[in-house]
């Protein structure tokens, strides 16, 4: 359950998704930290109580939490178990934490539109907007205390810095220790599994679609620019071997973009008929993590002036580009 890194621990709790457990972490500073809080579930808070008290603190020793992203796994507890610590993030966890109406209904009506412009089904449309509530079920309702970005430091965690990491969330940030080579990654490095760069709508209505394999790939190389010794990941074992483990990630995309530009037809074809040919064991039973994968891969196609969008009778669809 525990990996001791100087006054770094590494906590293991349980979760009822299918990324399996979550890594959180104990930073024993000036203040003490921790780095996201798991989700919102008994079972979580039971493993964590205990993991705390194996290190001498309950709850209410806790004095801040950081959160590396806004989704459930990493940011559940913040309300229930630790309502007294002062809580830090990125500014676009907040409307996702405090659920704000507004926003929430903008984001189900987006993504409702943007994949039915794509062709998907309005049945499973639906299961996705429901899915996605589930999902926010596992979170409470509190907010940030403080917002932090891109070189900030934080107070009671002297050496860490804030280094900005989008796309497999706008929200997420990572913490970079320069004088030690560590970094703490959330999901945005994940040694078995290669992290989803999730769809999500602009959080300024108006605003054009985040791209976010593209934004996820820029990330990928601003720690492949710094001196980074070892991963304290979100999920899995810590990673060591940095520059093999991204370059095999900026490869596996390259190649994914290869084959889904050889099954273009010439007529043009929507991103739903190419995840229903890509994916077509599990695009039912994960149609936001396949179709994002697929959308983002065409946006890498796209961006490279490879392919383009063509839009008919209120439907999107790709082709390469001279067809």
């Amino acid at each position: 359950m525990l990996n001791k890194t100087k006054c770094l621990e590494k906590l293991n709790l349980p979760t009822p998704f299918i990324v399996g457990p979550v890594n959180i972490y104990l930073i024993k500073g000036d203040a003490l930290t921790l780095v996201d809080t798991g989700p919102k579930t008994k079972e979580a808070t039971e493993v964590l109580v205990e993991a705390l008290k194996q290190h001498g603190y309950s709850v209410n020793d806790i004095d801040q939490i950081i959160l590396t992203h806004h989704h459930p796994d990493h940011a559940g507890l913040i309300e229930d178990v630790f309502p007294n610590a002062t809580v830090i993030g990125h500014k676009k966890c907040q409307p996702w934490l405090k659920k704000e109406k507004h926003f929430l209904t903008f984001v189900e009506n987006y993504i409702a539109k943007f994949y039915s412009e794509h062709g998907v089904s309005d049945e499973i449309v639906d299961e996705m907007v429901t899915k996605n509530r589930y999902y926010l079920s596992f979170t409470g309702n509190r907010g940030l205390d403080i917002n932090v970005c891109e070189g900030d430091k934080i107070d009671g965690v002297q050496g860490w810095t804030v280094i900005e990491t989008p796309g497999h969330a706008q929200s997420h940030i990572s913490l970079y220790n320069e004088k030690d080579g560590l970094l703490i990654g959330g999901d945005h490095i994940i040694e078995h599994i290669s992290s989803n760069a999730l769809l999500e709508p602009p959080y300024v209505k108006g605003e054009s679609r985040p791209q976010t394999l593209l934004q996820y790939r820029d990330s990928l190389q601003k720690c492949l620019n710094l001196n980074i010794r070892k991963v304290f990941s979100g999920h899995g074992k810590n990673v060591e071997n940095i520059e093999v483990l991204l370059n095999k990630r900026f490869q596996e995309q390259e190649e994914k973009a290869k084959r889904l530009k050889l099954m273009l037809p010439k007529e043009g074809i929507t991103s739903f008929d190419l995840c229903k040919s890509y994916f077509a064991h599990i695009y039912k039973k994960e149609p936001t993590l396949t179709m994002s994968e697929i959308i983002g891969h065409l946006d890498l196609l796209e961006d490279r002036k490879i392919i383009e969008t063509v839009n008919s009778n209120g439907k999107t669809f790709y082709t390469c580009k001279g067809n």
